[in-house]
């Protein structure tokens, strides 16, 4: 044999030999691969698992005995969309603030005031209805006002201000109505657009949609959106780069009342009536909805298609549950229970994240 190729066969280069260091290049490239597919899978699951578990929810209630012939009908999906309006609004009014880590418990009870202002416009002074709508959602648009002012400008904690907005609101609306409930005289224009369709799909929901559509817009392509999260993650460099953060979270507040007063509004068409405890009703199932979307999408930030998930995750679970004949407590425990998971939940994303809300 001659040199080379005694060479050649010594380090194991020659033909039809294969290279000595090929088996440890092919043992490092199979766990470089299979981990590139673990973190893929597992980015999936952190971003749309909650999407997952909605299927599967969805598929549970479907084949279940005693609410498989129910459950997907026309007649309660139709039920479960409409009724879903309110909740989804005052979700959104709730999430902007959140967007700037900022908790606004005020959401359901401006709702409320804002249905009483419009009720009382159109029922008790006689005003036109397009005028009564307006003065619900200039009454939300104020009230969000007022906490942006106290939060923003005098740097008073959003969780005691807003909590005690809500106090003091639900004693005002306790008091005007008297406890009882108002509306007698509402146009049947009004009552039907809150209760009947158009192509078959609840017509609130064509106010729902384009709501939406507008928070994911402003709240994920703009600058607005943007400066929301910087002072989320950190307001001190926030302003350190010349951000305006007093102005943003004002205008956050003020844009959350003014979707506050299209949810009363929407209340209003939906129930045909107001009174001093629907509207704060709607607090907990949109916060449950909010941190619930924290945990999905965007995991560990509060974001629009998030909550939207969450609030119908959470609705087709309390449809289920009711069909199955569960008890009038069990949508509260449920509300419950998801709201703290969802909580705890987006506190664990946050941290993963490296940042977040200074909430979480």
């Amino acid at each position: 044999m001659s040199a080379p190729a005694k060479a050649n066969a010594g380090n194991g280069n020659g033909p039809g030999d294969t290279p000595q260091h090929a088996p440890a290049a092919a043992a490092e490239a199979t766990p470089q691969a299979g981990s590139r597919w673990h973190r893929e899978l597992v980015s999936l699951a952190l971003h749309y698992g909650l999407v997952v578990l909605l299927v599967v929810e969805v598929l549970f209630f479907r084949l279940y005995g005693t609410t498989s012939a129910v459950y997907l009908s026309h007649a309660n999906l139709v039920a479960l969309v409409g009724n879903q309006a309110v909740v989804c609004v005052v979700a959104l009014a709730a999430l902007i603030p959140l967007t700037a880590g900022y908790i606004d418990l005020s959401a359901g009870a401006i709702t409320g005031m804002a249905s009483i202002t419009s009720v009382a416009a159109i029922s008790r002074f006689h005003l036109p209805v397009l005028a009564g709508i307006a003065l619900g959602v200039a009454m939300g648009t104020l009230l969000g006002a007022v906490n942006g002012v106290l939060i923003a400008r005098f740097e008073f904690s959003s969780i005691v201000t807003t909590l005690g907005t809500s106090t003091a609101l639900s004693g005002v609306m306790l008091w005007y109505t008297g406890g009882s409930t108002i509306g007698a005289g509402l146009p049947q224009g009004l009552l039907n657009f809150g209760s009947l369709n158009w192509l078959g799909i609840p017509r609130v929901t064509y106010v729902m949609v384009p709501v939406i559509l507008i928070c994911w817009f402003l709240l994920e392509n703009t600058p607005f959106g943007r400066y929301l999260q910087a002072t989320a993650s950190n307001p001190r460099s926030a302003r350190l780069v010349g951000l305006d953060v007093k102005r943003n979270v004002l205008t956050a507040f003020v844009f959350a009342g003014l979707l506050a007063g299209v949810a009363g509004v929407l209340l209003t068409a939906r129930s045909g009536a107001a009174d001093s405890t629907t509207g704060p009703s709607y607090l907990f199932p949109a916060l449950a909805a909010v941190f619930l979307g924290a945990t999905t999408i965007h995991p560990g930030r509060p974001n629009v298609w998030g909550t939207v998930v969450g609030i119908f995750f959470v609705a087709f679970g309390v449809s289920g549950l009711s069909l199955m004949g569960a008890s009038a407590w069990a949508p509260s425990l449920f509300n419950g229970l998801i709201l703290v998971v969802a909580a705890g939940l987006a506190i664990v994303f946050a941290r993963r994240r490296g940042g977040g809300p200074r909430l979480f």
